[in-house]
């Protein structure tokens, strides 16, 4: 939905992210209600910590157990709350995308894990990749950087959170940390955002550009009354509130979401909201036609 910025040094000072509202298997299951059952000793450390303090990061929210949507490629859906006026409170979803490729774990759109969940992760491989997708979100990249050490990488521009800096910088045709990746960046938008496109499972994983709900157990009752009426459950809705900041004056952001279009993709995950498996790319083209050119 809205944001609130982080504090002079990066860090979200109220322990929640206000971003934009922006199976193949588990992705299909019912959402269970508990976190999984991890043996945290299994916890490694794997990686480069830096000198960062871990009191320093916001802790991690609750979440719905890690579930596996594709071969190596894993859904954490995370609970985020935003102030609204009256002093009134909404929850929705966060969601990060795990891809294991050789060399171990890239994050797409980080959230910290509990220490159950995080121990999961490593007990598969280590994590060596970070990657923002979005300039509204980022109040877990610094966790990753500190403690593990992680390549971190970002579409340059404005940055809502701008500690830590990018390591490495996306481009549409620059080096990506998954083998065989497409990456379309917003080139029109205001706001830095990219998405990418995971041809092995036609794929597309975005952040607040587009969104899809499907029965989100995240989602509070205020939530959905407060996100209905603004469209945010049309089927891969073009993200209401970010389209609207993105946008520039007297301008359209059809040519790139046509860009976006000429993707192969029939999924979606989303950083908010539930994946949508099928028929991705058919709703969102329908809602491609409604922008002006």
């Amino acid at each position: 939905m809205g944001r609130r910025r982080a504090g002079k040094d990066g860090h979200d000072k109220g322990g929640t992210e206000h971003t934009l509202l922006g199976d193949p298997g588990g992705c299909n299951a019912p959402f269970p209600a508990g976190e999984a059952a991890v043996d945290s000793s299994l916890l490694r450390h794997r990686g480069r910590p830096t000198v960062g303090r871990m009191s320093d990061h916001p802790p991690a929210s609750h979440h719905l157990p890690l579930r596996e949507c594709f071969p190596d490629v894993w859904l954490a859906s995370s609970a985020n709350a935003m102030s609204i006026p009256l002093g009134l409170k909404i929850t929705f979803s966060r969601n990060m995308v795990a891809v294991r490729v050789p060399d171990g774990w890239v994050l797409l759109n980080p959230v910290r894990l509990s220490e159950g969940a995080e121990a999961e992760l490593l007990a598969k491989a280590p994590l060596k990749h970070a990657v923002r997708l979005g300039t509204f979100h980022g109040r877990d990249d610094r966790y990753y950087v500190d403690r593990f050490g992680v390549e971190f990488w970002g579409v340059p521009g404005e940055q809502t959170y701008p500690e830590p800096s990018f390591s490495r910088e996306i481009t549409e045709e620059g080096p990506f940390p998954i083998a065989g990746a497409r990456v379309v960046v917003f080139k029109k938008a205001t706001r830095a955002e990219c998405v990418v496109c995971l041809p092995q499972h036609r794929l597309l994983v975005t952040c607040d550009s587009v969104q899809h709900y499907d029965h989100d157990p995240l989602i509070s009752t205020l939530g959905k009354l407060v996100m209905y009426p603004m469209g945010f459950f049309t089927p891969c809705v073009i993200g209401p509130i970010w389209l609207k900041a993105v946008t520039p004056p007297g301008g359209s952001m059809r040519g790139d979401f046509e860009r976006l279009l000429a993707l192969d993709f029939d999924h979606l995950i989303s950083g908010h909201g539930t994946p949508k498996l099928g028929g991705a790319k058919e709703a969102l083209a329908r809602n491609v036609e409604r922008l002006p050119r």
